[in-house]
């Protein structure tokens, strides 16, 4: 197991080593390019779009409000944010890509039905930081509010002190020289110390490991949320929802300029993570069932299937597009 362990560590950092040669931050963006490079010199003719979701987290309305499940994107960073580590390093400025998980069903569900009308275009972008932005500065502090709510409703000494944290974004030399790295060389030294003294420091120990923890989460979200300052048009996916029938836009329409981040961070996606996802970063089991017992399947009978088609005029209009 360990000799296993070695190599696989070993095979990240040439992965690592390798994406960032070629200017992508880690292994998984670079093999979603190498995905695309694949079907642009490979497709050849056939009908071929490509989807590009931002960060996927917790559903709006369907399967039901706040459905989410594993450790997704934002839940480390959000989890971190609800203890007493509340300072997050960030570009302030930049923008936070987030989708809900229905809206990227309904837009490849819009994607699919012009791949099959061949009035497609090659890529299209479920994002929001071009038509409805949240920066991170703003995404820190609603992060921190939903805490503050959570931690408001229960009793307790801690649940008290930690509803009084703010959060907030902050440069990485304050973040290094004040946060969790300033921690991390303290316990070093304190360990420095100790060791002539004959004296083990478990509990040190411990608090070492759970910061090298935290830092590799950092790490690995650097890129996304400090490094880099950018947004995704989405004008492509928004040209197939406006082409909807008025009678299928409850079904299939694509909306995501309407989301109030306000309303989805407080009371929707943090308190999702709560109940889905931070159990699991806990090493608890979740809750029981992952539907409510309220939601039920529309039967055919009482609602049928509507047909899901384009306009006629975008479709002529498009079908100049086709590859």
């Amino acid at each position: 197991k360990i000799r296993t362990r070695s190599v696989r560590d070993r095979l990240i950092d040439i992965g690592i080593e390798r994406a960032q040669r070629w200017g992508w931050p880690n292994i998984y963006t670079f093999t979603k390019s190498l995905g695309e490079s694949l079907l642009a010199t490979e497709g050849g003719n056939l009908p071929i779009s490509i989807a590009r979701p931002s960060i996927v987290e917790s559903s709006i309305s369907q399967p039901f409000r706040g459905w989410n499940e594993g450790v997704n994107t934002t839940a480390p960073l959000s989890y971190l944010l609800g203890t007493y580590f509340r300072q997050l390093p960030s570009n302030k400025r930049k923008r936070l890509d987030v989708i809900p998980v229905d809206l990227v069903c309904r837009g490849l569900t819009l994607i699919s039905t012009a791949v099959i009308q061949r009035c497609q275009e090659r890529v299209y972008q479920l994002a929001t930081s071009a038509t409805n932005p949240a920066d991170m500065r703003r995404t820190i502090e609603l992060t921190g509010l939903a805490h503050r709510k959570h931690y408001r409703s229960l009793e307790g000494l801690e649940h008290w002190l930690r509803a009084r944290f703010d959060t907030i974004s902050v440069s990485k030399t304050r973040y290094t020289n004040v946060s969790l790295p300033r921690f991390r060389r303290v316990i070093e030294g304190a360990q420095r110390l100790l060791s002539p003294l004959a004296f083990k420091g478990e509990p040190l120990a411990r608090q070492q490991r759970a910061l090298d923890k935290v830092q590799k989460v950092i790490d690995l979200y650097e890129p996304f949320i400090l490094d880099n300052e950018y947004f995704f048009a989405a004008d492509h996916i928004k040209a197939l929802a406006q082409a909807l029938p008025d009678e299928e836009v409850d079904r299939f329409g694509y909306d995501a300029e309407s989301i109030d981040w306000y309303d989805y961070w407080i009371n929707l996606h943090v308190p999702a993570l709560r109940r889905w996802t931070y159990p699991l970063i806990e090493g608890r089991r979740p809750e029981t069932g992952l539907l409510p017992k309220s939601f039920k399947l529309h039967s055919k009978t009482r609602q049928p299937e509507a047909a899901l088609t384009l306009d006629s005029r975008e479709a002529s209009s498009a079908s100049e597009l086709q590859p």
